[in-house]
């Protein structure tokens, strides 16, 4: 109900600035090819618009032929001018019908009839048929774009809103520990119950507007990708428009030509001058202006990360509620990031069947299947690079080393003027290009636990409150299982293993490790190079250092 209160609201509030569809795409958030849209569609409007000046050019041509030189001349300069400012090979050979008109002063009325039928008519035609589809996806690539400017204001706002709440439930939580600690004003038991009650409020306001929070990122790059797909969609119908309107020009001009060839010996001068120009139409090569212009559009898409209170070690917070509060969001991105990988492996079956299987499917589903695949990969890098800034969190919040991860470097942060921080990730191409196992096995790596030296700590599974799927079970097939496949290779009989004693106490930090106490005997299955080693205790398998033990015979 508070999401739905907070879309109502955003409207109200001064702070969220909406940007007009004059600057949609030439400032942030919508710089993701934004800019390459626009100059495609004022690209595609102009050549729209001189088809109109055609059009007009020779409505008057053909109401101006009884005047000849005249009318002519003064269409012929206007064309010139036309011509001039519309480039590609197809315009500029309308040029030569410029120059017909001045060498041709003297013109039939049948001649008249025919530009006026079979010129000015079809391009009528096709500018309206075509101003009708670019209308169209205007209007869509606007639409997503209002969407997405909406969602980012409501992002915005519930930002804003969480770290208001976690701030005052760390002065709530600071003068409850001053009360009971004695420091102070001391306060009576009704007046600790009272803070008490406060406190309780506050937990669930930061809980409630963390998810919310959360909830409004995901929302808002959801309509992103909405919107860049309404983008490419856009690039690839005004593609068509571009072509068919080069094609339509050329077939027109040809048809012009014939015009000519028809009247006689009088107009066979001028007819084979405008020959020559006829011949400079190279519709593919005019084409491939605006091909080059939709490469624009294939730049880094560039992500807004979610970025948490807890998540800056120089904000305010207990560290134990900063750890909780980091372990609850691993585990939720683990979950988001675990269902797009099935999703992205789903998706991949399927698009081999279609490209397999021809008549499985029309061209319109694999395209849809591509960008289907393309959506997944965004939302893995999203989260991927969220689950990153969390774990550097974590890290550093512990003293331990700082993971690396392969899109750490797209990452970037900046701080507005109350010192929040605001992270984009600059979606790399391999990203997108590389093979889906090549990707996991890239991603996997970020997943290493790093050196045996019994330090290794990773988020608890005690709050999953937030996380839709999965549980503790799940937790342990993933990463346990793994671990008995590679070793199985390994497994002896027990007479013939290897045995190793507990030189220290160590204490599992994770459900795949083994607790061992000093002096215990320890059958070695797996020596891994990390240094970690697989072995048996009591009828437990698990992981423990191998720095804590020392090998028996």
């Amino acid at each position: 109900g508070e999401i739905v209160d907070m879309m109502g609201d955003k409207f109200k509030q001064d702070n969220v600035i909406y940007l007009s569809t004059k600057n949609l795409f030439s400032r942030k958030p919508f710089n993701d090819g934004g800019q390459g849209y626009e100059d495609l569609r004022k690209y595609i409007k102009q050549g729209n618009d001189f088809c109109k000046d055609i059009a007009a050019v020779m409505q008057e041509r053909s109401e101006l032929e009884a005047q000849y030189a005249k009318g002519l001349a003064k269409l012929a300069v206007k064309l010139f001018k036309s011509c001039k400012e519309n480039p590609g090979t197809v315009a500029q050979s309308w040029t030569g019908v410029a120059n017909q008109m001045e060498d041709e002063c003297e013109l039939h009325r049948s001649l008249s009839l025919c530009i006026s039928d079979k010129v000015v008519k079809p391009l009528r035609i096709n500018i309206e048929a075509q101003n009708k589809v670019r209308k169209s996806v205007e209007t869509m690539v606007e639409k997503t774009a209002r969407s997405l400017s909406d969602w980012r204001g409501s992002e915005i706002k519930s930002k804003k809103q969480s770290f208001g709440c976690n701030r005052q439930n760390e002065k709530i939580q600071d003068l409850l520990l001053d009360a009971k600690m004695g420091k102070g004003k001391i306060l009576s038991e009704k007046d600790l119950s009272k803070l008490d009650n406060k406190r309780r409020k506050a937990e669930e306001a930061v809980r409630r507007s963390e998810q919310d929070y959360f909830t409004f990122c995901l929302r808002a790059e959801r309509s992103r990708l909405d919107w860049v797909s309404a983008v490419q969609k856009g690039s690839n119908c005004f593609q068509t428009l571009e072509e068919e309107r080069l094609q339509n020009l050329s077939d027109i001009l040809e048809r012009y030509n014939c015009f000519f060839r028809d009247l006689g010996p009088r107009l066979t001068k001028g007819s084979e001058h405008l020959s020559s120009f006829v011949s400079q139409c190279a519709v593919n090569s005019d084409l491939q202006s605006v091909i080059d212009m939709k490469k624009s559009l294939n730049s880094c898409p560039e992500q807004h990360l979610p970025d948490f209170y807890a998540e800056n070690l120089s904000n305010l917070m207990s560290r134990n509620r900063r750890r909780e509060t980091l372990n609850r969001f691993l585990i939720l991105l683990k979950s988001d990031i675990d269902r797009e990988r099935r999703g992205l492996a789903g998706v991949n079956n399927l698009a081999k069947a279609l490209r397999e299987t021809p008549n499985f499917g029309s061209e319109d589903s694999l395209q849809d299947v591509k960008d289907r695949l393309s959506h997944i990969r965004s939302m893995i890098a999203f989260f991927e690079a969220a689950r990153f800034k969390l774990q550097k969190a974590y890290s550093e919040l512990e003293g331990h080393q700082i993971p690396s991860h392969p899109l750490s470097k797209y990452i970037e942060c900046v701080k507005d003027k109350q010192g929040i921080c605001h992270s984009t990730l600059k979606v790399p191409n391999w990203f997108y290009e590389d093979d889906s196992s090549d990707l996991i096995e890239k991603l996997d790596e970020f997943t290493n636990r790093g050196t045996a030296d019994g330090t290794s700590v990773q988020p608890d599974s005690d709050f999953d409150e937030f996380s839709s799927q999965g549980s503790d079970r799940d937790y342990q097939n993933e990463v346990i299982d793994p671990w008995i496949q590679q070793s199985s290779n390994y497994y002896v009989n027990g007479d013939k293993a290897e045995k190793c004693r507990a030189l220290y106490d160590y204490d599992a930090n994770l459900n795949d490790e083994l607790s061992i106490r000093y002096g215990d005997i320890i059958t070695i299955h797996d020596k891994q190079m990390s240094g970690w080693w697989y072995g048996e205790l009591n009828g437990l398998f698990g992981i423990f250092p191998s720095t804590y033990v020392e090998e028996v015979k």
